[in-house]
């Protein structure tokens, strides 16, 4: 039989053997198999310098005079977008000319605009309206109207060709800009619908926190969490708005809507069988009903626990997922957004690209749950380059270790160091008092204090309460959760915990 071949050993360096512990250790498992994964890509090293490498002569070269800006009062954030034609070209020259002094940024119709409305925050969006892309336009129009009814929006065009001036009007701009008119008028336009609105770039600072919770692989408990946090979390805010609203003298219609847990975990509908609460209007027919979503439908047509907190999942079906589409998605998370307090997005087991990742990057925080094993581990870590590649920022993930038991000798903290993430909460090992509670179909109440799932689970609520709503933050304990509201069944309850 062969030998294998080995290098010699180096000069000098001492030839100890590898101690055994080691190779039974799980951290050194675990550094092994994420050091298996490919490394990142080195930066490009500097250009070889080739031929002379003797200095050259500075050039001198004549300053010319700065040219001040055509609208140096324009202090605002303008977004042009436009179809990448020559026509497009000329429209992004002459906005640049026109309104120089403005920060002016571009995009095209084919890209995700209402994505960078968000990102933007412009206090103006220019629309190019021309023969080729009028029913692209139009459409733009129509949505940024549900999304951002406040934002005001103008047409860019030619107004000696009457179909886009006509189609820009129905559409409902606020403006037309003539190319071929006075420069003088469109920034007069431009600048007056800049000062009705000076508070449009704060829109998108104004909706609700969005915490989206997922894991690597099924069966971690994630939707378990997501379930009893929003439940904990609506107690919280209820009772603190319930004080509220009496003292303001509202009543309950004009109350506003709390949490909303959103499901889009895989297999589907597993929070409302937790919450015991049915899913007749689901994710997809709210996106079917976007024109028409407001905060009526929301109070009325979400699924409704007895807490009041909401509950939105997708159908059982899902093949249904391919009616839709990403920009409406987009859409519509921020339509909820405006009109709940909170929302709690359980995305379940998250693959690269699902509808899930899509909904991840819209929210907050980005909680991701993991339990000790190394295939776990392993597979987060895969998670997270994932989240990375769809450019969600790892200033936003936090790590929840789940099922952590203290005699493993994988430890939370280890877990943390090796994905290289802060570590926000280490829930409990108690899958047998889950499974109890789930069996006589309900959840862990939060009044059961001595209950150490319902501790960690409870204080993840306070913390959301504390960093997202502080003027929830002064609301006591949360109210006794079913079960009645008697004597006996408080001394029962009581009992109990």
């Amino acid at each position: 039989m062969n030998k294998p071949v080995t290098s010699p050993p180096t000069a000098g360096a001492p030839n100890h053997p590898a101690p055994d512990s080691a190779a039974t250790s799980p951290l050194a498992s675990l550094e092994t198999l994420l050091a298996a994964r490919p490394a990142a890509a080195s930066p490009l090293a500097a250009p070889a310098q080739t031929g002379d490498a003797r200095p050259r002569p500075l050039e001198v070269v004549q300053a010319s005079a700065v040219r001040p800006p055509a609208c140096p009062d324009l202090d605002a954030d303008l977004l042009l977008v436009h179809a990448g034609t020559p026509e497009g070209a000329l429209a992004q020259t002459w906005t640049r000319r026109v309104l120089d002094g403005a920060r002016l940024h571009t995009a095209r119709f084919q890209e995700n605009v209402g994505e960078q409305v968000q990102l933007l925050l412009p206090q103006v969006v220019l629309i190019q309206f021309e023969a080729p892309v009028l029913d692209l336009a139009t459409h733009l129009v129509e949505r940024l109207r549900i999304s951002h009814p406040h934002l005001p929006l103008v047409a860019v065009g030619c107004m000696k060709h009457p179909q886009a001036t006509l189609a820009a009007l129905r559409a409902g701009v606020q403006d037309f800009i003539d190319l071929d008119g006075n420069a003088q008028a469109a920034q007069q336009a431009v600048q007056e619908l800049v000062r009705r609105t000076p508070a449009t770039a704060q829109d998108g600072h104004d909706s609700a926190p969005l915490t989206a919770i997922l894991s690597a692989r099924a069966g971690l408990g994630s939707s378990l969490l997501a379930t009893h946090l929003a439940w904990y979390l609506q107690q919280r805010i209820a009772g603190a708005g319930t004080a509220a609203n009496a003292t303001s003298g509202l009543d309950e219609g004009d109350a506003a809507l709390e949490t909303l847990l959103i499901d889009l975990g895989n297999p589907s509908g597993d929070d409302s069988l937790y919450l015991d609460v049915g899913n007749e209007f689901d994710f997809i027919e709210a996106v079917h009903n976007l024109r028409r979503f407001d905060r009526r439908m929301a109070s009325a047509g979400l699924a409704r626990h007895a807490s009041g907190l909401r509950l939105l999942g997708l159908p059982r079906q899902p093949g249904r997922l391919r009616e839709i589409s990403y920009a409406d998605v987009d859409l519509l998370v921020l339509r909820l957004r405006q009109y709940f307090t909170h929302v709690i997005a359980d995305l379940g087991a998250v693959l690269q690209t699902s509808l899930a990742t899509r909904v991840a990057l819209r929210a907050s925080q980005v909680w991701v749950v993991c339990d000790q094993s190394v295939t776990s581990v392993v597979s987060t870590a895969e998670l997270l380059a994932q989240l990375s590649e769809q450019k969600i920022e790892r200033g936003r993930v936090q790590l929840i270790v789940s099922r952590h038991d203290a005699r493993v000798e994988l430890d939370a903290q280890q877990i943390a160091r090796q994905l290289q993430l802060p570590l926000l909460a280490v829930i409990p090992e108690r899958r047998a008092a889950l499974a109890q509670a789930i069996n006589q179909g309900r959840l862990l109440p939060a009044t059961l204090r001595r209950e150490p799932y319902v501790q960690a689970v409870d204080q993840l609520a306070g913390q959301l309460l504390a960093s997202q709503h502080g003027q929830h933050n002064k609301a006591g304990p949360p109210p006794p959760a079913g079960g009645g509201t008697g004597g006996l069944a408080r001394f029962i309850q009581r009992l109990r915990s």
